[in-house]
């Protein structure tokens, strides 16, 4: 790496949301301690919807000194967008910001301290939602269901997380054209097949307790009508990267669907159960057991879409 490059890449991949892009990178700008870094925002609308917010912070980004590069990934999905990123990334460290996400001012420092201290390959860090006033679900399960907490100690840790909130080196984790598998591209589950290929080669995954982000969670999205197809999906997920065609396990994948059956077969009687009194657990149950059905159902026309031309249907529910 040359002495003027920056350490660090970070990506902030957006889709229709300007000002939820706006609000990620500024966060960046604001950052303390952290060592050299670029921005990289690219969007995945063909029609360039983030292009005004882009100038804007394109000149703020000069003011404070830091590089900063808007492209446009003009084919929709969410695994080509980090793809498109990647092609511009110079760091040799790549960190990934969503365009829901805003980081406190020592986030980077926090995670690049992780890397050094640990060189782990991966890192994560935690994640509080920030949930907007209503919704027809208790808060207090969106609260956790968007949150990603800090129950793991500073350093290794035996799992992986998706990809807003992270480090990663890049040499390890991000080699080829298509790091990001684009099959993942409607789906989502793109990280998961990439975390499962570094797990395959020996990689570490290590947790900075202290790299904080914020999650913007808007009131639509915080409601059943987008729990009961996410929740299958995270379910559908977990089953279908153990039948990937470029690293398959398809005993862990008949053992995962197995065990989304009797996940089914235990939680749909306790949802129903607390469906009808009301109880402020339900909502955990009915996830519990979509889950477990997305784990079965994970095939086919089952599939479920979030991300690319698909993802418009939950921006405005």
């Amino acid at each position: 790496m040359k002495a003027n490059e920056p350490i660090i890449s970070v990506i902030i991949p957006t889709f229709h949301r300007p000002q939820g892009a706006k609000m990620a990178v500024e966060s960046m700008l604001c950052q303390e301690d952290a060592p050299k870094f670029e921005i990289i925002l690219v969007d995945n609308d063909k029609a360039q919807s983030a292009k005004a917010i882009a100038d804007e912070l394109a000149e703020k980004a000069q003011n404070h000194g830091i590089k900063f590069q808007y492209s446009v990934e003009p084919n929709p999905g969410v695994a080509n967008a980090r793809n498109c990123a990647l092609k511009l990334a110079s760091g040799e460290y790549v960190a990934f910001l969503d365009d829901d996400e805003v980081a406190f001012p020592d986030w980077l420092e926090k995670l690049y301290k992780t890397a050094l201290n640990t060189k782990a390959h991966v890192i994560f860090g935690p994640i509080e939602a920030r949930l907007s006033q209503g919704s027809d679900a208790p808060s207090e399960y969106f609260q956790s269901f968007f949150s990603r907490p800090d129950d793991w100690d500073e350093g290794f840790i035996t799992k992986h997380y998706g990809c807003g909130n992270s480090l990663m080196h890049r040499e390890f984790v991000l080699s080829g054209e298509t790091p990001f598998n684009p099959i993942t591209n409607e789906t989502g589950g793109e990280d998961d097949l990439l975390f499962r290929e570094v797990e395959a080669k020996g990689g570490k995954f290590a947790w900075s307790k202290q790299a904080w982000v914020y999650e913007d969670v808007p009131r639509h999205r915080a409601s059943y009508a987008y729990l009961t197809p996410r929740a299958f999906a995270f379910g559908h997920n977990t089953t279908s990267q153990c039948f990937d065609k470029k690293n398959p396990n398809y005993i862990a994948g008949l053992i995962s669907m197995a065990r989304g059956s009797l996940q089914t077969i235990v939680m749909a009687p306790i949802a129903l159960g607390l469906w009808i009194i009301g109880h402020k657990k339900r909502a955990w149950a009915y996830d519990k057991m979509l889950r477990g059905l997305g784990k079965v159902l994970w095939f086919g026309p089952f599939k479920q879409n979030f991300y690319g031309e698909a993802a418009k249907k939950y921006l405005s529910l």
